[in-house]
């Protein structure tokens, strides 16, 4: 089965993403993108990089699906419990961890100087797409900058948004 089939079959029609597909043919729109002021359009790019970050979505679907990755609509949300090694990354990567297919981010260490307590879980991507999780606090955060130049940029972001909650 081809892999934009099984993604609408399991994912996007359970979850009724009316905006979310995995482009394969060249009249599919392709948004482009950006590094600085420069418009970078690589349609073909995109349509190759398949599962590893090609879905075209929307913030609003986006949420929709992590709200039910975490919460337990996708797969039985105990899986979580099973999934708990995570890796570290090359240094330039710190503090973001890998595992399970997402991202970990502690807020309990050095670079928070100690001021965060949980973990972050989630995902960003090249183009400073971002979904991430804050369990302690039921919190999700999603959004898109659009910017190659500065691939950190959503990371940190997110950090200051989950550090700024009392």
């Amino acid at each position: 089965m081809p892999l934009q089939s099984v993604y609408k079959q399991l994912i996007f029609d359970p979850l009724e993403l009316k905006h979310t597909y995995l482009p394969c043919h060249e009249d599919e729109y392709i948004p482009n993108m950006y590094m600085n002021e420069i418009t970078i359009s690589r349609p073909n790019f995109i349509r190759g990089c398949r599962a590893s970050g090609g879905i075209i979505s929307t913030t609003r679907e986006l949420m929709t699906f992590m709200k039910a990755f975490f919460g337990g609509e996708l797969f039985n949300k105990t899986v979580f419990q099973h999934l708990n090694k995570y890796n570290k990354l090359q240094l330039t990567m710190f503090p973001i961890q890998y595992g399970g297919g997402y991202m970990r981010i502690p807020l309990n260490g050095f670079p928070t100087l100690f001021m965060g307590d949980g973990d972050l879980l989630g995902h960003s991507g090249t183009t400073g797409s971002f979904a991430f999780y804050y369990p302690i606090k039921d919190i999700y955060f999603v959004g898109d900058m659009n910017q190659l130049a500065n691939p950190s940029l959503p990371i940190r972001l997110v950090m200051r948004l989950a550090l700024s909650i009392k």
